[in-house]
């Protein structure tokens, strides 16, 4: 049975969860708690069968013969009717992309900013592709104790499969993370915004800074379970770090970021499916046809790594 069956097989042969509606009747503070330990119980039961993240992203990586994840950040700007509109249509995009991506990749910001509702929406739409992992984009970096809860948070009562952490406080916040054998962790590294020279390229004893987080990665990977995220945008980084490194790369900046699809999968690609997951959000989520467009970004990340499209 692939991965993804196996995956779907363990969703959906169980009891179903209903989040509680908002009631007079019902206190806020027990109303949470049943939400919370829905969403928990709910967490769970996506990791039944045993796989950790880089197996099952592997795994469908071959299935479907994609690298191409897809970001699931709504604009309220963009996207009328609030939290229910925000899961119409990011739940029309999964349906629509779920054939031609391996991975989805929320942003937390964009469901934290619609309040506890739509901490909601986002288990609502992760119910929708059970089959496919989800990264959960949340840049977390904090103390050790903090780190714990937040992983908790994702990876315990969220359900998420990977998340996105960062590495300024140092190894011991990391490893709070990485220590979720079967989740997924990637470490900023070198990131695709304008201002990342600012800080990650000054040099520490000669090396520039994103290099050193390159080998703080190494050592938390004793699990197997580390990555790195490394912009699009900075193919000629991508390269380099490639040259003193196997870890699996997130390489976001694709599509509204104009990131540079070839030359990127080019440097990042090495014959692993988990060595370069491509991210694409907005030129995706917001496309007058979001199928063909992940089916088009496929192809054109397909060719630049000779994938078998």
């Amino acid at each position: 049975m692939s991965a993804s069956a196996l995956r779907a097989r363990s969703i959906h042969s169980t009891t179903s969860f209903v989040f509680p509606a908002r009631s007079p009747t019902v206190g806020l503070t027990c109303a949470s708690a049943i939400l919370t330990t829905q969403l928990s119980l709910l967490g769970r039961l996506y990791h039944l069968e045993g796989l950790s993240y880089f197996e099952r992203l592997r795994a469908l990586s071959r299935e479907r013969q994609t690298l191409l994840c897809v970001g699931l950040d709504p604009d309220p700007d963009r996207i009328e009717g609030g939290v229910a509109g925000a899961l119409r249509h990011c739940r029309a995009v999964v349906r629509a992309t779920e054939e031609h991506v391996c991975c989805f990749k929320p942003n937390s910001a964009f469901w934290e900013q619609y309040g506890p509702d739509g901490w909601k929406a986002l288990l609502e739409l992760r119910d929708e592709a059970p089959a496919t992992p989800f990264l959960l984009d949340a840049k977390r970096g904090d103390m050790d104790n903090t780190m714990r809860a937040y992983a908790r948070a994702v990876f315990d009562t969220l359900g998420m499969d990977a998340a996105t952490v960062n590495p300024y406080l140092g190894r011991d916040s990391v490893e709070q993370f990485s220590a979720y054998a079967d989740r997924g962790v990637y470490v900023l590294c070198r990131t695709s915004n304008p201002g990342a020279a600012d800080l990650q390229h000054l040099e520490a004893e000669g090396t520039p800074i994103y290099r050193h987080v390159v080998d703080l990665a190494e050592r938390l990977n004793g699990r197997g379970n580390v990555g790195l995220v490394i912009g699009a945008t900075a193919p000629a980084q991508v390269a380099e770090v490639r040259k003193v490194t196997g870890l699996p790369f997130l390489l976001p900046g694709v599509g509204a970021q104009g990131g540079d699809v070839e030359a990127s999968v080019r440097a990042a690609w090495n014959g692993d499916p988990a060595s370069c997951l491509v991210s694409a959000s907005r030129s995706v989520l917001f496309a007058r046809d979001p199928a063909a467009e992940a089916a088009a970004l496929k192809a054109q990340i397909n060719a630049a790594s000779g994938v078998r499209a």
